[in-house]
């Protein structure tokens, strides 16, 4: 470990301490490559101005602080106002990283990023507080980024790799929405193959500009990995809370999706590929108070399983399934959607507006939903084949009630070939 006061870092807020930073950098990785033996860059307490350019990181050198409140890295470009300024970054299209030439054996940890100072004449996505690709045994924890135009943690391909008690907020504030990233902590899937073993875990994200937390997968010919999980995370006051947008399995438990402004949970073909996650679980989570739907999935060849979760109080749907334009809409299968209390939502508890095909729903509690504009318990606006439905329990105490029949078939939608019914349907035009 080398103490970075002594390697010329001012750490006074004003010294632009980014060419010391890149210089350290590169004499560590260089003595890295000599004895393999990684180094550590201590930066003690104080406020680090990082100005008009990124630093490219090398492999096996680390970056530690005292703490995300007492060391401060402030970014910013008033000698070069169109270029963006991350922290640390190391990407395949502007320095060749690749799984043969990765950043490996990396720690970033007890630090804090401020992008709030960094201007540009329209959106970057590399304007990131930390944007590094091809990471082999990285360890990003107990981290606070801050107002980055484009996505605050922004690192891609992320193989046995732990990401713990990072807190992004307002990220992606020069994003309009429909911008690539983003997002509060923004990761792009599938550089490593089938299996990128990931885990995300006690984040918090709040007010960033598209997600709180994505996954996405990078190239269409790619296949969905296996292998990420998100515990224990908040996602709050984002466009969306927790999105996949293209990988294979994603675990999602024990999170808090609140106040998002479109979906608390979203699986679509949103992303750069417009290709959606597949064979998922969302569990355990409370997904509440959003604008638009609790969860919302489309565009997936199907097998997600969403249970024993809270979903409640969403001005939309608490659970639709929908496809979006412009990527695939075929219908999906083996959709699992058990065990679930949806409750107080503004529209049906459950909203099926996209083709199923052996589809499970399985003892959910459907109560008092509606209270925007009406809705049943579960409406099936789509063809649903081979379904199983059994065990709910639908009601509605309110005087009057709001949530107008249990399960509704509309004039566009049908239940063919349905395994087992308890539910008397009511058919509407």
């Amino acid at each position: 470990m080398v103490d970075a006061r002594e390697h010329g870092f001012a750490g006074d807020g004003r010294t632009n301490d980014q060419p010391a930073l890149q210089r350290l950098v590169d004499e560590l990785g260089d003595a890295v490559e000599l004895d393999g033996t990684p180094r550590t860059i201590h930066c003690p307490a104080g406020v680090y101005a990082i100005q008009d350019a990124g630093t490219v990181w090398r492999s096996g050198v680390s970056l530690v602080g005292d703490g995300p409140a007492a060391t401060r890295f402030v970014l910013s470009n008033p000698g070069a106002p169109t270029t963006a300024t991350p922290l640390a970054f190391f990407t395949a299209l502007q320095h060749g990283a690749s799984t043969g030439r990765c950043i490996a054996d990396v720690t970033f940890a007890a630090f804090g990023i401020d992008g709030s100072a960094i201007t540009l004449p329209s959106y970057d996505v590399l304007a990131k507080g930390l944007g590094l690709q091809y990471v082999l045994r990285g360890n990003f924890h107990d981290l606070h980024i801050q107002d980055t135009p484009a996505t605050g943690f922004g690192c891609d391909f992320l193989q046995d790799t732990t990401v713990e008690r990072v807190l992004a907020e307002r990220c992606g504030r020069l994003d309009t929405g429909w911008e690539r990233g983003g997002a509060g902590i923004g990761i792009g899937v599938g550089g490593w193959g089938d299996v990128e073993r990931l885990t995300i875990s006690d984040c918090v994200t709040l007010r960033n500009g598209t997600n709180g937390i994505f996954l996405e997968l990078q190239e269409a010919d790619w296949t969905r990995p296996r292998g990420i999980r998100v515990l224990g995370c908040h996602a709050q006051g984002n466009f969306y809370g927790i999105s996949d947008w293209g990988a294979d399995g994603l675990v999602v438990s024990g999170c808090t999706m609140i106040e998002n402004h479109v979906a608390g949970f979203d699986v679509s073909g949103q992303g750069t590929t417009h290709i959606a996650g597949r064979y998922g679980v969302v569990s355990g989570c409370v997904i509440d108070d959003n604008v638009g739907a609790g969860v919302s999935i489309g565009n997936t060849p199907g097998g997600y399983t969403v249970a024993s979760n809270r979903i409640s109080r969403n001005g939309g749907h608490g659970y639709r399934q929908h496809n979006l334009p412009g990527a695939r809409s075929l219908p999906a299968c083996d959709i699992v959607i058990e065990g679930n209390d949806l409750w107080d939502n503004g529209c049906d508890g459950i909203r099926i507006d996209g083709s199923l095909v052996d589809a499970f729903l399985v003892d959910n509690r459907i109560r008092g939903n509606g209270l925007r504009e009406g809705g049943a318990g579960i409406t099936i606006n789509a063809r649903v084949e081979g379904a199983t439905l059994r065990g709910q329990r639908i009601w509605d105490r309110r005087d009057p009630p709001t949530q107008d029949s249990g399960l509704r078939v509309t004039a566009r939608g049908s239940l063919v070939n349905t395994v087992y019914s308890d539910l008397e349907a009511v058919s509407t035009a």
